[in-house]
């Protein structure tokens, strides 16, 4: 999916955490028990990350009344769902977020790490309105304008999303701000200034935490494959794995480009990988389309089956998009749209209900849709398939006929199957217009 490689700070939710360690704290009633249970839970992971998480719960144990001590176990457990990839983490830290809130009502770093925590459970609305909260008492805290842009993106609100990063940038110019920006612009059609800025920000490592360069690689790698440059792709995400050797996006990222270059073994080896650190929809769909071009049919329907649970589970839009991938219960991929179009905006749920609509049979809603899709200029292959196809139904023929050709033309192997599709479509239009 488009999602969410940008933005080191956005990842999704899970529950994780087991029982706490015992803490005194005469304030605790009834109903914050749970939440200092799920912040003050055992860290027995790495050194790395669990001893800082350790050290500060210890520091907890002391001063149990001291509102910025909640929010540094917190900050913590973020510190945590980044590197091992388990992003359920995230719920101990809005845990820590509310034992804070419990101590100092309105604390605004406490606030902002409930933002993020609402960020990463795709509480957009709530994420963007705790920032701008916060941000109303007059600080311009640059960890709270990256929420506020992050959470106005997934709303559609590109103009505001620009804004607030911009203002991060001017608070604290650095690898988050110039990461972010580089996205915006690529999302407006500006390749050039995106590449700069991500050069920028590549040139701001901090060896002592090299998860977020890490992640600066891969948001850089996803922008080379978006052009097709399989070759500069796959040296940056093998070098973000040389930072993160658990980041399953850059092993993803390496997955689709050996498919490109019909290195399915290859393919494998790093989709294993990923979905063994993280299991996702993304890695069980391509997983599944790997071992359908092995002819080895029944792994192949284990994997999609795999796919389509993972989505069911927490993956709406991913659930979408790959049923409309393969042309399947495109009711059902409707639907799951239209309920994520409650809750966020932009140009990918556009594309994603665009492509729904015209797999129903809707054209002339699909091509509304599909035109607000493009609106940015993005330069990304699938949007313009997609267009391409809607406007070749709505009677389109050159208009589509162009757009499918500048997809392929820009990213030969966008998707495992939809380029395929793409490719079948201009030779089906060819055949027609000889026969007219």
């Amino acid at each position: 999916m488009n999602r969410l490689l940008f933005a080191a700070t956005l990842l999704p939710v899970f529950l994780g955490g087991c029982q706490p360690p015992e803490i005194t704290d005469t304030s605790a009633t009834e109903t914050t028990r749970e939440s200092q249970a799920l912040c003050m839970a055992p860290a027995d992971g790495t050194p790395r990350t669990d001893t800082p998480l350790r050290r500060a719960q210890r520091l907890a144990r002391h001063t149990p009344q001291a509102a910025a001590t909640w929010v540094s176990i917190g900050e913590q457990w973020v510190r945590k769902a980044r590197y091992t990839t388990d992003p359920g983490f995230y719920l101990n830290a809005e845990a820590c977020a509310t034992e804070a809130l419990h101590r100092t009502a309105a604390f605004a770093p406490a606030l902002a790490l409930r933002a993020l925590a609402a960020m990463n459970a795709h509480r957009f609305e709530e994420a963007a309105t705790l920032a701008r909260d916060i941000l109303a008492a007059g600080t311009e805290d640059p960890l709270v304008l990256g929420i506020l842009s992050d959470a106005l993106l997934e709303l559609g609100d590109y103009e505001q999303a620009l804004s607030a990063a911009q203002r991060q940038m001017t608070a604290q110019p650095g690898m988050a701000a110039e990461v972010r920006g580089a996205h915006l612009r690529w999302l407006h059609g500006d390749r050039d200034g995106a590449k700069a800025l991500l050069r920028d920000a590549l040139h701001n490592r901090n060896p002592a935490d090299p998860e977020p360069w890490a992640w600066a690689l891969a948001d850089a790698a996803t922008l080379y494959w978006h052009e097709g440059d399989y070759d500069g792709a796959h040296a940056l995400y093998s070098e973000a794995l040389k930072w993160h050797a658990e980041q399953p996006a850059s092993r993803i990222g390496r997955a689709r480009i050996a498919l490109a270059r019909g290195n399915v073994a290859e393919a494998i080896q790093d989709l294993e990988l990923a979905y063994a650190a993280h299991p996702t929809l993304d890695a069980a769909a391509l997983l599944g389309e790997s071992y359908r071009r092995l002819h080895q049919p029944d792994l192949a329907q284990t994997w999609s089956s795999r796919a389509r649970q993972q989505g069911g589970r927490d993956d709406p839009m991913g659930l979408a998009l790959f049923l409309l991938e393969r042309n399947e219960s495109s009711g059902e991929a409707l639907q799951l749209i239209e309920q994520e179009r409650t809750v966020r905006g932009g140009i990918y749920v556009d594309d994603a209900y665009a492509w729904a609509l015209y797999r129903s049979g809707h054209i002339a809603e699909a091509t509304a849709a599909s035109q607000r899709a493009l609106r940015l200029g993005t330069p990304d292959a699938r949007l313009l398939f997609h267009a391409g196809a809607i406007a070749i139904a709505a009677g389109e023929r050159d208009n589509g006929r162009a757009m499918v050709r500048k997809a392929l033309a820009l990213n030969p192997h966008f998707s495992p199957r939809e380029a395929d599709e793409a490719r079948a479509l201009l030779s089906a239009t060819d055949s027609a217009m000889v026969a007219r």
